[in-house]
């Protein structure tokens, strides 16, 4: 089976065959964040075509905590990729680490919020 050799411009194959994006759009190079980010994208490009993850859902959880800052549970939920069942054990593991709390949204008393602790040494 032939795979498509047709690509959109600006983005390349790396290594192991996985579109990225060559950086045709605007620089990110002041983006303190940057690293983070591209690592989401990837992992995310990854699963998309070709149904791998390299990336953890605690993994995936912490980053995006690092980048959005406090997040709702049900956000969480959504960037860990698990089901509802595995996020909770995803999520008790990172409470007894220590690395993540949840609070109650201060404006609405119906929705948790994750936090990074930030003790926790992720630079960016």
């Amino acid at each position: 089976m032939e795979e498509s050799s047709a690509r959109q411009p600006g983005q390349d194959r790396d290594a192991a065959g996985v579109e990225s994006d060559s950086g045709a759009g605007p620089s990110r190079a002041g983006d303190p964040n940057r690293l983070w980010r591209d690592l989401l994208a990837l992992d995310a490009r990854l699963f998309e075509q070709r149904k791998i993850r390299f990336l953890t859902p605690e993994a995936r959880v912490m980053i995006h905590l690092k980048l959005s800052g406090s997040t709702p549970v049900t956000e969480a939920m959504q960037v860990a990729g698990t089901s509802y069942r595995g996020f909770y054990a995803v999520l008790e593991r990172l409470r007894e680490a220590g690395i993540v709390a949840t609070v109650r949204d201060t404006e609405d008393q119906r929705v948790r919020r994750l936090s990074l602790d930030p003790s926790i040494p992720i630079a960016p």
